[in-house]
């Protein structure tokens, strides 16, 4: 009688779901999938005694993976790289730069050049050889170098061809040469197809360019360094700054436009910024170039469109990624790849590292520094507070998850109407606490699960003691 009875009061309290609810699209405003990030304004209404903060990668031990020791690499491997796991071979695969210095002070071609590598583990890495790129008969082609550009090779960024018409686009990159920056395609990651007929960005921008694709609106960013600045023709004044541009097709790019410059607090550059998505919300890894010392270190920031960033102060929470302690071998500047790899229930990025600052050459590498599944950005309940976080008007989709840590605290949910109206049966008393540490905890409630009111528009109010959240999702499922 009292679950009839609650069941009955849903039929007042809730207002009818639309035809594109029941579809299990999001509301217009909110994130059209998950995970759905407590860091995200389009997901949080309001928040009571938590704070936020960016949660700092773990380098591996047995950092750099990666070092010269082919004698073509000469100055590597360096920054500007990508990397991907590819399911179809079982492997991953990972694209660096090098540098021939002799070559750039000469002004010869291919003083920059991309070289490949695979590992099974991505741990152990190997160089295979590639047998493409001789340097215009300079020098043996029993190297790992790939074959794409016509005078050098930098920046590059490899993504999976999202609409692959044959087997020799299944990649797709953007790379920096002579005439700026190029689209180009590949069957296998080594041997790639250049357009040089337009160039995405038709000026040198010096910065790991690169770009990604959103499914949602159907369309590629690019972040590029722009081409005007405040302070052009003023000698030594920075000029370091993030832009980006838009693309439906590859070949026809909107004019860059400035989405971030630093702040009064920030160093004077931002060298570039390095982006991906999780769900439908993206995350730079945004590079802070501060001149006194001219180390590099990496920020988090996040943006719903790729426009608009939002930041955390920098006096309250840790760099995303931080260069090393004095002597490591990489104390110097740290620049993290074009994406994240989800493996299991981690997330492994790989950087490039290097023992000097930007003024000088020294020793570089590439390591990784790991984090768990979507634990980029925390809301943290303050200690022995009740903390308690209101989601923005959603549709249900399913049984509800947590990406949450309460180990020595707890976790309860409250379902709401759109106006705030605690639904009976949803309460939070009635909510089966969620303690521990897991990347998709459930939540039920005592005599329901949330999957009873899929397609239904809700809030979610999260009551957290000695606990973080960093994301939730739903489900599929019936009942509890």
């Amino acid at each position: 009688m009292k679950r009839n009875f609650a069941l009955f009061l849903l039929l007042v309290v809730l207002r009818p779901a639309s035809a594109r609810a029941q579809s299990g699209a999001q509301t217009p405003d909110f994130p059209q999938h998950g995970p759905y990030f407590f860091c995200d304004s389009r997901v949080v209404e309001d928040r009571w005694m938590v704070d936020r903060f960016v949660v700092q990668l773990a380098k591996d031990p047995r950092n750099p993976l990666i070092v010269k020791d082919k004698p073509w690499e000469q100055i590597g491997p360096l920054a500007g790289g990508s990397v991907l796991w590819d399911p179809q071979d079982g492997l991953f695969k990972l694209w660096y730069g090098i540098f021939d210095l002799d070559a750039y002070r000469n002004r010869t071609p291919f003083s920059y050049n991309i070289c490949y590598a695979e590992s099974e583990d991505g741990v152990h890495w190997r160089k295979p050889d590639l047998g493409l790129f001789d340097k215009r008969g300079q020098m043996s082609k029993h190297n790992n170098c790939v074959k794409l550009g016509r005078e050098k090779t930098s920046g590059i960024d490899v993504e999976f061809n999202p609409y692959p018409h044959g087997r020799d686009d299944r990649f797709v990159a953007i790379h920096n040469d002579s005439g700026g920056v190029f689209v180009s395609t590949s069957g296998d990651g080594k041997l790639f197809h250049p357009d040089f007929s337009r160039p995405a960005v038709p000026y040198h921008s010096d910065t790991h360019n690169n770009f990604v694709y959103d499914e949602v609106r159907k369309r590629w960013l690019m972040f590029v360094r722009p081409q005007a600045f405040a302070g052009a023709g003023l000698k030594g004044v920075g000029r370091r700054r993030v832009a980006v541009k838009e693309s439906r097709d590859l070949r026809t790019w909107t004019r860059e436009r400035t989405v971030l410059t630093p702040n009064e607090d920030d160093p004077d550059n931002f060298y570039g910024m390095t982006v991906f998505r999780r769900g439908d919300l993206l995350f730079g890894a945004l590079q802070l170039y501060e001149t006194r010392h001219h180390h590099i270190r990496e920020e988090l920031v996040w943006s719903a469109d790729g426009f608009t960033w939002e930041r955390l102060p920098r006096s309250t929470h840790p760099i995303f990624l931080d260069v090393g302690p004095e002597g490591s071998w990489d104390d110097g500047m740290v620049f993290l790849m074009d994406r994240p790899v989800v493996v299991g229930d981690e997330m492994w990025f790989y950087y490039a590292g290097c023992d000097t600052p930007h003024t000088a050459f020294g020793d570089y590498g590439i390591g990784r520094a790991v984090t768990r599944l979507d634990r980029l950005v925390g809301l943290r309940a303050r200690p022995d507070t009740l903390g308690r976080v209101l989601t923005r008007p959603l549709h249900v989709e399913g049984n509800l998850v947590l990406n949450a840590s309460a180990t020595g605290g707890e976790i309860r949910v409250s379902v709401h109407t759109a106006e705030d109206k605690v639904i009976p049966g949803w309460t939070a008393a009635e909510c089966q606490p969620v303690r521990g540490d897991a990347v998709a905890a459930p939540v039920h409630w005592r005599e329901h699960g949330l999957s009873e009111l899929a397609g239904k528009t809700v809030r979610l109010r999260f009551h957290l003691r000695n606990a973080t959240l960093y994301t939730f999702d739903f489900r599929p499922g019936g009942g509890r």
